[in-house]
């Protein structure tokens, strides 16, 4: 089968290939014209999960992606950026709701600890979600097309922990341990997916994931 190129969408901003998230105006407004009041970006989600795990990410196009969603090609561009942006899902919201989470932690709480509970916080999800958030982490880790994507994404997480690290260590974003520790939660958590999906899909529930985080957390001064 030949390889589908996806160019995004032409109507769209050259800078939107690096804006993970939609428009500013609400990308699921039941009155924005031309869309399926059923529409939402967990339904394209939905859609291309299925799409990639039956044909393979590459062989999936956008066009395809939005048939499946029954919507056109335009209006799956006002919820992603792009097809590498849809397997990230919500994540730049969760990165909003992890600060937020972050900001709460009082500051007796000592860092390794504070650190692995959000790296916990963050990757918390139902039971009933494991089949298809084991196929998506797969796809986002293994995926060649994804990782300058991936980039991207894990930029802006890294930055929610650095600021976290500097605001308690009264130091700037971009000074050496903020971004050391930023760094190594990363390497943290992909370390702790890795050995997740290693497991027997039986065994692949948040329970273990929370354990090879905490784990893994344990080398942080």
């Amino acid at each position: 089968m030949a390889k589908r190129e996806d160019r995004g969408d032409p109507g769209s901003a050259p800078d939107a290939a690096k804006n993970p998230t939609p428009s500013r105006e609400n990308p699921d407004s039941a009155t924005a014209p031309g869309r399926r009041p059923a529409t939402s970006r967990q339904r394209i989600f939905v859609a291309a999960m299925g799409l990639f795990a039956e044909h393979g990410y590459a062989y999936t196009s956008v066009e395809d992606i939005a048939s499946a969603a029954g919507i056109s090609r335009r209006t799956l561009f006002r919820y992603y950026p792009n097809k590498a942006a849809i397997p990230w899902g919500e994540f730049a919201d969760q990165i909003a709701v992890m600060r937020k989470h972050l900001e709460a932690i009082g500051d007796s709480v000592p860092l390794r600890e504070a650190i692995g509970e959000a790296l916990v916080f963050f990757n918390t999800f139902p039971d009933s979600e494991s089949g298809v958030h084991r196929r998506r982490m797969r796809l986002l880790l293994t995926e060649p097309e994804l990782q300058a994507h991936s980039m991207l994404m894990y930029s802006d997480w890294r930055g929610a922990i650095a600021e976290f690290v500097a605001r308690r260590r009264g130091e700037e974003l971009g000074d050496l341990i903020p971004s050391a520790v930023a760094l190594t939660a990363q390497g943290i958590a992909i370390s702790a997916y890795t050995a997740w999906l290693d497991l027997p899909s039986e065994r692949g529930v948040p329970a273990e994931l929370h354990r090879y985080l905490r784990e893994a957390s344990s080398i942080l001064a």
